[in-house]
């Protein structure tokens, strides 16, 4: 067993436990050769010094243990309430963070005004479509909020910086590229995908599927390119609510 080492979080039980049977060891063997040492001498007269001492050090004992034990309980009551408050706190944060991106009603605002655009100066254009999949059990709780903040901030990280992200559907993120072709966009959505990569780590706590639709090749008109966005969305919206009833 090493006393000094790095111990990782879920080994802090066992490392615990571990300490606190070497202590009794080692008070047990302290305890028992003293009284070997002092035996007959300090058990021999009913008034014997070297017996209260022997008695006094097996209660310091005692109450070494039991001061040990209450300020291990006391700090790990502490640690789990600074913890607690960081997940809040870090919560409250991703919150606020997915509130501020602009919603689906922006989004189309400026779909249709990015296609006036490209209409008229006969240029092309494309749209990123990122839907980020949680796991079944995180879903729908407050960690949910987290992670999408985290894919948020990974997404918008690897656009340009003349492009905005908006949030189309909880779990589902989308941005307008004006003047980019299909093949350029691809490279855009690489880059995006290896920066989700990046943030789901290597425990992937969730994955995602990044889809591609420009104009004028998928959608010849503004509505259908709309509509081709839309059809890619998906329904649920609990997230959006959740994120902002933590407000």
């Amino acid at each position: 067993m090493y006393l000094f080492d790095k111990i990782r979080p879920d080994q802090l039980d066992r490392r615990e436990l571990q300490l606190t049977l070497l202590a009794c060891s080692t008070i047990l063997i302290l305890g028992a050769g003293l009284a070997l040492l002092m035996y007959p001498v300090a058990f021999s007269y009913s008034s014997s010094m070297l017996r209260n001492a022997f008695y006094g050090f097996c209660g310091l004992s005692a109450l070494y243990l039991v001061d040990r034990q209450a300020t291990i309980l006391k700090l790990r009551r502490e640690i789990a309430e600074a913890s607690r408050h960081a997940a809040e706190t870090k919560i409250e944060a991703s919150a606020e963070l997915l509130n501020a991106i602009p919603n689906l009603g922006s989004f189309k605002d400026r779909l249709a005004m990015e296609y006036r655009r490209a209409a008229a100066a006969n240029q092309v254009m494309s749209v990123l479509v990122i839907i980020v999949l949680l796991p079944q059990d995180v879903s729908s709780s407050p960690f949910a909020i987290s992670l999408l903040s985290d894919a948020a901030k990974a997404i918008a990280r690897k656009l340009r910086a003349q492009d905005s992200l908006y949030i189309l559907r909880p779990h589902c993120f989308g941005t307008i590229l004006p003047t980019v072709s299909r093949t350029v966009a691809e490279r855009i959505s690489k880059r995006v995908a290896e920066g989700l990569s990046d943030a789901a780590g290597a425990t992937n706590r969730f994955s995602y599927k990044v889809s591609i639709v420009d104009w004028p090749a998928n959608a010849p008109s503004a509505h259908e390119l709309q509509e081709a966005v839309l059809t890619l969305l998906p329904a649920d919206n609990s997230i959006r609510s959740m994120a902002e009833e933590t407000l």
